[in-house]
């Protein structure tokens, strides 16, 4: 599995999996944006009757929903989980401009949790991953996540794997 592009590995780390977020959710307001850019062309001839100041209602119109919907996009496809042998990243695309990175390794998480609260999530099997870090780090929270319990399961054992090699590190100087 390869990792995004906007993600830099350490040498010789192997992704493991790359979680993005599920697009269920986002479907009313994908929907909503596309009906917002369609909107402008049922009142086309209207507006080009009033001339430039219809041109440029339209033109507005029709680059704000565009803009958003862009910018739907690229949160969503910039927002992602990444489990790699040493250590997992949550790479979260707040805007354009904005952009939150929160990476640790494995021996830094205390608990690994998942929820799935509703009927479409329970459904569509997506949920909540929660990593509690230890000591006053922030605790990382991927939501939306498609089947949150195989990733718990990967880092849980990802967790064991790098106890037991630590253990055997500190047994055999």
């Amino acid at each position: 599995m390869e990792a995004p592009k906007f993600i830099e590995l350490k040498a010789h780390e192997e992704v493991l999996e790359v979680v993005y977020a599920s697009m269920i959710p986002r479907l009313p307001r994908v929907t909503l944006l596309v009906v917002w850019i369609l909107l402008p062309f049922f009142f086309l001839f209207p507006l080009w009757r009033e001339g430039g100041i219809g041109l440029a209602i339209f033109a507005i119109w029709l680059f704000s929903g565009v803009l958003l919907l862009v910018r739907a996009y690229l949160t969503w496809s910039r927002t992602v989980f990444v489990v790699t042998d040493m250590r997992v990243i949550d790479y979260d695309q707040k805007g354009f401009f904005h952009r939150v990175v929160t990476q640790t390794r494995f021996d830094q998480i205390d608990e690994v949790s998942y929820h799935i609260k509703g009927i479409f999530p329970t459904l569509f099997g997506y949920g909540t991953l929660q990593l509690q870090l230890q000591g006053s780090s922030a605790d990382i929270q991927v939501e939306q996540v498609k089947r949150p319990n195989r990733i718990a399961d990967l880092i849980n054992d990802l967790r064991r794997e790098s106890e037991i090699s630590d253990s055997a590190l500190h047994a055999n100087p």
